[in-house]
């Protein structure tokens, strides 16, 4: 197993003038995660999971852990941390997965934005820094499941020159990007 990969920790301002540290998550993210998961309503979760997942699900510590120690070799999970409105705190703000598939030069990406940091770059940030992370590891194409009615995510895909198609199923469209 690859050890922690220090060369992509990038930092990104916010439209708001907020810094983010978009990084590779760790295991000492856990309880972040939990605070993080309780941060997306219904329809965040709904979009991102393409089904309703309780938070005691989410936040379930064998699931946590699983998502939290990353094989660095098959997969990435970045998360944007950044400060906590109300608390100050240090705060997962959203969270990307890249995970290869079929022979490692393909790759399927994910992303959630907590939903009080919708709209002002958090998504953008994350974005960016899975594209620059597919080049640099030799993934020649990024694709994805996208919700037909997930307007967010097809602007997001847009900004971030990924093309965006329907597909057989009138609910998702496929985002697809050769690089």
């Amino acid at each position: 197993m690859k050890p922690y990969p220090l060369q992509y920790i990038a930092e990104s301002v916010l439209a708001t003038g907020a810094r983010v540290v978009v990084r590779p998550i760790r295991p000492d993210d856990e309880a972040m995660m939990v605070h993080f998961h309780e941060g997306l309503s219904d329809r965040s979760v709904y979009q991102r999971y393409f089904h309703m997942m309780t938070l005691a699900r989410r936040t379930a510590h064998e699931r946590l852990t699983r998502v939290c120690f990353v094989d660095y070799d098959r997969e990435f999970a970045l998360v944007a941390e950044g400060r906590d409105e109300e608390s100050g705190a240090s705060a997962i703000l959203g969270v990307a997965r890249l995970q290869r598939v079929g022979d490692g030069e393909a790759a399927e990406f994910a992303l959630v934005v907590a939903d009080r940091y919708q709209g002002i770059g958090v998504g953008g940030a994350l974005m960016r820094q899975l594209i620059g992370i597919a080049r640099q590891e030799g993934i020649s194409r990024l694709r994805a499941d996208i919700l037909s009615d997930n307007g967010a995510m097809r602007r997001l895909c847009a900004r971030a020159g990924i093309p965006v198609r329907p597909t057989t199923d009138p609910l998702v469209v496929e985002a697809d990007l050769v690089l």
